[in-house]
């Protein structure tokens, strides 16, 4: 049961990242884009530090799970948490115009997901 969520975690981050949002970006004008992006990452990060924190539940009732395994499911929750955290500031810098504190937040959320993409597939194999 506890490789349920880190492959639920990684199909969601393919699906979010490779076809909702480029759906969205090509076939929206970008005011409604950004209203659209606006609504669902907020959701998109909660269900994964949900689904990163019923995957340390479940490897607490696993009879052998490892430190790794508790290592991904618990810096998923905490990254899928930082991002969303920092979602505020990413809409105010660009509201703003502040491209450089935008570009530097976007990044930031960009590569704990795909950290948190790597981890999750690693799961399956540790």
């Amino acid at each position: 049961m506890h490789y349920y969520f880190p492959g639920m975690i990684a199909g969601i981050i393919i699906l979010q990242t490779s076809i909702v949002a480029p759906t969205l970006f090509k076939k929206l004008n970008i005011e409604d884009f950004g209203r659209a992006i606006r609504a669902l990452w907020p959701k998109f990060f909660i269900m994964l530090a949900i689904l990163g924190g019923a995957s340390l539940v479940s490897l607490y009732f696993e009879s052998d799970p490892t430190i790794p395994q508790y290592a991904i499911s618990g810096s998923t929750t905490l990254f899928a948490l930082i991002c969303y955290a920092i979602i505020p500031a990413t809409n105010r810098a660009t509201d703003e115009g502040d491209q450089k504190k935008f570009n530097l937040l976007h990044k930031i959320s960009v590569y704990l997901t795909v950290i948190m993409l790597l981890t999750n597939i690693s799961f399956l194999f540790i």
